[in-house]
């Protein structure tokens, strides 16, 4: 009774882990929190720094929401296959010590991963090179400054609708300065989406009349390589709306092509990693 409990407890866990992290805003390169709540008495450069550390503190409780997803995940894995030495669920002497042991190490482990340094060496590890990771990382900072930057300004501007639309341009930028090859490493590298997931297709949509299916791995519209539903809307309001364009999709491992209308394709797209 007492492994189950402890099963239920840690699958409990991950489940409501991942739904609350899963909740997190990732296509930017910064977090998008509203600038609008902070006092407009304050000067600008105090608004900055408010808006910097109200960032700094959302980014650092997403790492340990997604700490805690990857360590409970861990665990019940090594639960499940009864080879979790420092679990020792059969001994009632020291269970919790060891258990606090072993998340403070992987959690420095994670951290360490994901500091400049870390970040750094897993990129030469995917075959960059050490000068080129180590400029990426340093890029990756100075274009979140300037989102943070533009974001301010949209918003003392009142014109938030232009940032809607340029919220995305880091990642922009940081792809046109690697292109598409060395761009598509960097991301799998960092575990973001490579591809567009068709989640589901919407009836008598231009993506159902086309044989566009749920499961299918959308890689480039008209030619031009797509890595999230953000780059699909992008590229569907250029050309002429209406006329044919061929997407390549990957289907059960298989690249096949689709045509259908420039326009909106009528489907739900989820995350993929290819």
């Amino acid at each position: 009774m007492k492994i189950i409990i402890v099963a239920v407890a840690l699958s409990a866990g991950v489940a409501f882990a991942t739904t609350i992290w899963l909740q997190k805003p990732e296509e930017s390169c910064v977090s998008t929190s509203s600038v609008s709540d902070f006092d407009t008495s304050l000067s600008p450069n105090q608004r900055i720094d408010a808006l910097e550390q109200a960032i700094s503190q959302g980014r650092y409780a997403r790492q340990l929401l997604q700490e805690e997803i990857i360590i409970l995940t861990e665990e019940l894995e090594e639960f499940r296959i009864g080879t979790d030495a420092t679990l020792e669920i059969s001994n009632d002497s020291e269970p919790e010590s060891n258990v606090t042991l072993s998340r403070s190490e992987r959690r420095e482990s994670y951290r360490r991963r994901n500091s400049p340094e870390g970040r750094a060496e897993r990129l030469v590890e995917a075959g960059f090179d050490a000068g080129i990771a180590d400029w990426i990382v340093q890029r990756e900072e100075t274009l979140q400054m300037d989102a943070l930057q533009a974001r301010f300004d949209a918003e003392r501007s009142g014109d938030s609708q232009s940032y809607y639309w340029d919220r995305n341009s880091s990642n922009d930028v940081l792809r046109a300065e690697l292109g598409d090859e060395d761009y598509e490493r960097y991301l799998s590298v960092n575990g973001r989406p490579t591809s567009v997931g068709v989640s589901s297709v919407i009836g008598s949509s231009p993506a159902q009349t086309a044989g566009l299916q749920a499961g299918d791995e959308i890689t480039r519209y008209d030619g031009a390589r797509v890595y999230s539903m953000t780059d699909i809307t992008k590229v569907t309001m250029t050309g002429e709306p209406g006329q044919n364009v061929v997407i390549d999709v990957v289907r059960e491992g298989i690249n096949i092509q689709i045509v259908m209308p420039r326009g909106p394709l009528g489907i739900t797209g989820g995350r993929s990693r290819r």
